[in-house]
C-alpha cells in the first residue's frame, strides 16, 4: 500500500463496491460499525445504513456526524442522511450552527466575485442543500427563532436552495426576519446576499441602498441587485 493509500485510508476513504460483501449485515452490526474506532469502518457503517430508512437510523448518523473528524466519513455519513431525505431533515436542521467552527460570525471584508450561490460552511446546511426544494417548508418555519447562529445558516440554506431551484413564499418570511434583526449586519448580510434570487426583492433592495451607510452591505446590495437582473432578463425592472 502506498503512502498516498494509508493517508485516505486514515480520513476514512473506502473504495466503492465493496457493499455486496456486506448485504446480509444486521443493523446493530451497521451501527456498531458506525461506532468504530477505525474511520474506514466508520464509513462502511454509514454507508451500509443507506438501506435502513428510519428515524433511528438518522438518530444514529445525525450524533456520528456531531463527533465525526475524518473528511471522507463525514462526506459518507451526509450521502446518507441525503438518500434519508425528507425524515432527515428537521434533524439536519437542529444541527445548523452546531458542527464545527467554521461558520461566518462577522461580515467578511472580502467580498464575493463570481456570480454563484456561494456554497455555506456549514455541514448541515451543505446536506440540506442536497436534499433541495423539499427542505424548504421546515427552513420557512424556523426563520422566526432567536437562536442567531442557527438563523445564519438557515439563511443560507434557504437562500442557496432558492437561489439554484427556484422556490415559493419566501420572500415575505425573509423580509419579516430582516425587520426584526435590524442591529444584526451578520443576518442582514445573509438575507441581502438571499434576495439574490428573489426578483421581488429588488424594489426593497434599491431603498435599501439609499439608505444604508455599511459599505459592505451597499457591495452585497449592489451584487443582488446586479444578479436579479442578470438572472432576470425577462423582466423589465424600473
Amino acid at each position: 500500500m502506498t503512502y498516498k493509500q494509508i493517508q485516505l485510508q486514515n480520513r476514512g476513504y473506502l473504495p466503492e463496491g465493496i457493499e455486496p460483501n456486506y448485504e446480509h449485515t444486521f443493523f446493530d452490526e451497521k451501527v456498531i460499525l458506525l461506532k468504530s474506532k477505525i474511520a474506514t469502518e466508520r464509513t462502511l457503517g454509514a454507508r451500509l445504513l443507506k438501506n435502513n430508512k428510519s428515524e433511528i437510523t438518522v438518530e444514529h448518523l445525525i450524533n456520528a456526524l456531531k463527533k465525526e473528524k475524518k473528511l471522507y466519513t463525514k462526506i459518507e455519513i451526509c450521502n446518507t442522511l441525503i438518500v434519508l431525505d425528507k425524515m432527515a431533515i428537521l434533524p439536519l436542521i437542529m444541527c445548523l450552527g452546531q458542527i464545527g467552527n467554521n461558520q461566518h460570525k462577522t461580515v467578511p471584508e472580502k467580498e464575493f466575485l463570481k456570480d454563484s450561490y456561494p456554497l455555506p460552511r456549514d455541514i448541515a446546511s451543505r446536506t440540506l442543500i442536497r436534499i433541495g426544494k423539499k427542505a424548504i417548508p421546515e427552513l420557512i418555519k424556523k426563520v422566526k427563532t432567536t437562536d442567531k447562529a442557527v438563523l445564519s445558516e438557515l439563511i443560507d440554506t434557504i437562500g442557496h436552495i432558492n437561489f439554484n431551484f427556484k422556490t415559493e413564499n419566501i420572500y415575505q418570511p425573509l423580509m419579516s426576519c430582516f425587520h426584526r434583526n435590524k442591529t444584526d449586519d451578520l443576518i442582514k448580510w445573509k438575507i441581502i446576499r438571499a434576495f439574490s434570487g428573489l426578483p421581488e426583492s429588488i424594489a426593497f433592495l434599491t431603498e435599501l441602498n439609499a439608505e444604508i451607510r455599511n459599505k459592505r452591505l451597499q457591495k452585497e446590495i449592489e451584487r443582488s441587485i446586479r444578479l436579479i437582473k442578470k438572472n432576470n432578463s425577462q423582466i423589465v425592472f424600473s
